[in-house]
């Protein structure tokens, strides 16, 4: 089986597009229906049927790429071991983030990864938690960062630290009064000191908001409205604007934004952050590497905050 087709068929079944996945993988249109014709012809059996929203694997085609996943796997597992052999970490690490955290933690760890392993490449893929259990359960990806717990416990999670959660506070509100000093690096703040305030959450399908709702049921808190959104960059904005306030990870809290940032409490509302790798694969000393390196790069960080 040529690892080749495997990579375009994956595609094409990702997309559900001859046309998106032609885009995709650099190549024309006409070349890639060809060779999945040839594949299919070669196979014996139809890999897709289309219907009106795209391209569907049919139940050859499903097996077909459960085993092709298989076959890569077996594929990148030699080539690590192979390169395994030399006295420096060298390969590719595919890791897996989601699309908020990307912009945080990339600038700061990819440059100084490039200095310390040059021989180390990084390929990234971004996403939700859930859609990065389902990659690691697939062995698609090597490692991601995660926020347990995890839906699946076949996933080998190694938690490694911690993260604070806290209130972003638009300024107009004035709430520095209501806050009490700290042996931490921020005030702290009671959730109920801020009943008559709008908050702004992120939709339903982060793992943020699942724990700012827990959060808000222990604390017997409801706010007198709220707002929810699925972008970053939304929500800071509307804080900065003042339409509400916002809770979120401690990596987040950045002085430019001009808010007001406390602690949830005296003791503050923390949460797990772990990083999870896929579940009886070969795991390299590159990956290895990357590994140690990152939780090394991202605990001195969470120190100096």
């Amino acid at each position: 089986m040529d690892i080749r087709y495997i990579h375009y068929i994956r595609t094409i079944a990702k997309l559900g597009s001859i046309s998106l996945a032609a885009n995709e993988l650099f190549i024309s249109q006409p070349s890639l229906s060809q060779r999945l014709r040839q594949y299919e012809d070669d196979l014996g059996y139809p890999i897709f049927f289309r219907t009106q929203k795209g391209l569907v694997l049919t139940r050859e085609g499903e097996i077909f790429l459960k085993t092709a996943r298989q076959i890569e796997n077996l594929e990148r597992s030699m080539r690590q071991q192979l390169a395994d052999d030399s006295e420096h970490p060298v390969g590719t690490v595919r890791f897996g983030l989601s699309a908020s955290r990307a912009p945080v933690l990339l600038p700061l760890i990819l440059p100084q990864l490039q200095q310390h392993y040059p021989g180390i490449e990084v390929q990234i893929e971004e996403g939700r938690t859930k859609q990065l259990e389902s990659v690691l359960k697939m062995g698609t990806i090597d490692l991601a960062f995660l926020v347990p717990p995890l839906k699946d416990d076949s996933i080998e999670c190694h938690i490694f630290s911690k993260e604070e959660i806290v209130l972003a506070v638009p300024k107009v509100y004035n709430t520095r009064s209501r806050s009490h000093p700290s042996q931490g690096s921020l005030p702290w703040i009671n959730l109920k000191d801020l009943s008559e305030y709008p908050f702004l959450l992120y939709d339903s399908n982060n793992r943020l908001c699942d724990f700012t709702k827990q959060l808000f049921l222990k604390e017997q808190f409801l706010p007198v409205s709220h707002q929810t959104f699925k972008d970053i960059r939304v929500l800071i904005g509307l804080a900065r604007a003042g339409m509400g306030i916002l809770v979120l990870p401690e990596a987040y809290a950045d002085p430019k934004y001009e808010l007001d940032y406390y602690s949830i409490g005296p003791q503050g509302s923390f949460r797990s952050l772990g990083l999870g790798y896929p579940p009886g694969l070969y795991r390299s000393k590159a990956t290895e590497c990357f590994a140690q390196f990152f939780i090394n790069l991202l605990n001195r960080k969470q120190s100096t905050i």
